[in-house]
C-alpha cells in the first residue's frame, strides 16, 4: 500500500474542521434565530388617552402586555388615561414583551412646603420652583430688608408653614419685605 503524503493529509483534515465549524456555525445562528424570535416583530400601538383597561386590551390583541410604571398630573388631560409609553408607539418590539406605562393621576401631587422665611426673594423662588410648586407670586409687605421673604401664604389667604402638606398646584404668595420701613 502506498501511502499519502503528509501534506495532503493535513490538508484534508484542516478542510474537515473548516466545513464541520462552519456547519456548526450555522446551526447555532439559526437556532439563535428561532430562540430569540428574530424577524418577528410587533409595533407598539398608539395608547396615549386610552385608559389601562383598554389599553390592556389593545396590547393583548398584538400579543403584548402592559405595566403601569409612573404616573404624572397634567391638568389639560383627563385623570386616569395613558399620557406616554416606553417604548413609544411605533417602535418594533417582540411578542410577549411589557410595555410600561406612564398615567396621568387623579390628583395633583402633594408637596411638603419648605422653609422660606429670612431668605431671599430669588432664592425662595427658585427653591419653590424646583420642588414643584407652578404658582409662586410675589406680595410686597412693609419691612426693614428689601426683598427678605417674611413668609408665605396660600391662595385663600391662609399661613403656609414649613412642612406643610400642600398641591403643587395652589398658588402661593411669598410674602416679601419692601425695605421702605425705616428704623425707629
Amino acid at each position: 500500500m502506498k501511502q499519502e503524503p503528509f501534506g495532503r493529509i493535513l490538508l484534508k483534515n484542516l478542510l474537515l474542521a473548516l466545513g464541520i465549524v462552519l456547519v456548526l456555525i450555522f446551526v447555532v445562528l439559526k437556532c439563535l434565530d428561532m430562540y430569540t424570535q428574530h424577524r418577528e416583530q410587533v409595533v407598539v400601538p398608539n395608547l396615549k388617552g386610552l385608559s389601562v383597561p383598554l389599553a390592556r386590551a389593545a396590547l393583548a390583541k398584538c400579543g403584548l402586555k402592559c405595566l403601569v410604571v409612573d404616573s404624572t398630573f397634567v391638568k389639560k388631560e383627563p385623570s386616569g388615561t395613558i399620557l406616554e409609553t416606553i417604548p413609544p408607539m411605533g417602535n418594533f418590539v417582540k411578542s410577549g414583551r411589557t410595555i410600561y406605562l406612564t398615567i396621568n393621576s387623579h390628583a395633583a401631587r402633594f408637596l411638603i412646603a419648605p422653609e422660606v422665611k429670612d431668605i431671599s426673594q430669588r432664592q425662595a423662588m427658585v427653591m419653590l420652583k424646583t420642588m414643584g410648586f407652578e404658582r409662586v407670586y410675589v406680595q410686597l409687605v412693609p419691612g426693614i430688608y428689601e426683598n427678605l421673604v417674611l413668609g408665605m401664604k396660600d391662595g385663600k389667604g391662609r399661613t403656609v408653614t414649613e412642612g406643610t402638606r400642600i398641591s403643587g398646584e395652589t398658588p402661593l404668595y411669598l410674602l416679601v419685605s419692601s425695605g421702605n420701613v425705616q428704623i425707629p
